[in-house]
């Protein structure tokens, strides 16, 4: 276990010792404190993804595709922790949306440079993945039956988005966590990410009541989505 894997599980740490306190005042409403506190949570998960990329000598350009990534959600990590204006979530979102391009440019290449190439961009098992994901999302808004909002057809793009970077986390983890237990932890901080991000959706277009446990969750489960997939980029760089 190298020094700075023990310096990143030890900013993890923090960030969980920080969460709870963040959790109780964000729900009162964004403030400055608020918006200072999360901006140092997200810092712990970009600073990690930093020492990762930075713990070997020799790394992929993926490694700086998947860094870019983290750098773009702590920018959508401001925006969304500044302000409840639309026009501020849609901004935030937008960044988020670049995020998950970079993380599957990142997981895409990592495949084909750790696997030698040996397997296709897109295979069977990550095509299940993806309509599984896609399917349950769209069930689940049909089920909830969500007033209409003009931003639908962006918000399910999104989504789609989303559940692509999940499917190639999925499909990179399962393929090494045999040989790399580690890896465990990026199929598990991707589905976290999804999580996360729906029931944000379900709070944002009146889906699912704001409250204490619902939002607490959705907060706790994005953070700890971003510390194991940058936690697990460790491993990553170094095959």
């Amino acid at each position: 276990m190298s020094v700075l894997f023990v310096i990143a599980l030890c900013l993890a740490g923090i960030a969980a010792l920080i969460l709870p306190y963040y959790c109780m005042l964000t729900y009162r409403g964004k403030t400055q404190k608020t918006l200072i506190l999360k901006m140092i949570l997200s810092s712990t998960f970009a600073i990690s993804a930093i020492l990762a990329v930075f713990s070997v000598k020799a790394r992929g350009a993926y490694a700086y595709i998947m860094l870019a990534g983290f750098l773009v959600s702590v920018a959508g990590d401001y925006l969304l922790g500044k302000s409840e204006r639309m026009r501020v979530f849609v901004a935030g979102s937008c960044c988020f949306a670049a995020a998950h391009i970079l993380y599957i440019i990142a997981l895409s290449l990592a495949s084909r440079t750790i696997l030698s190439g040996q397997i296709r961009w897109f295979n069977g098992m990550e095509a299940g993945i993806y309509i599984a994901l896609v399917s349950a999302v769209l069930l689940i808004a049909l089920l909830r039956r969500p007033p209409f909002h003009k931003l639908f057809i962006p918000m399910f793009a999104y989504y789609f988005i989303l559940c692509l970077m999940v499917t190639k986390a999925f499909g990179l983890g399962i393929r090494l966590v045999g040989d790399f237990p580690s890896m465990i932890m990026l199929p598990i901080g991707a589905a976290f990410f999804l999580c996360s991000d729906y029931m944000l959706g379900m709070m944002r277009f009146k889906m699912h009541a704001r409250n204490v446990p619902f939002k607490t969750f959705c907060t706790a489960s994005y953070f700890a989505a971003q510390t194991l997939m940058a936690l697990s980029l460790f491993t990553i760089v170094s095959l």
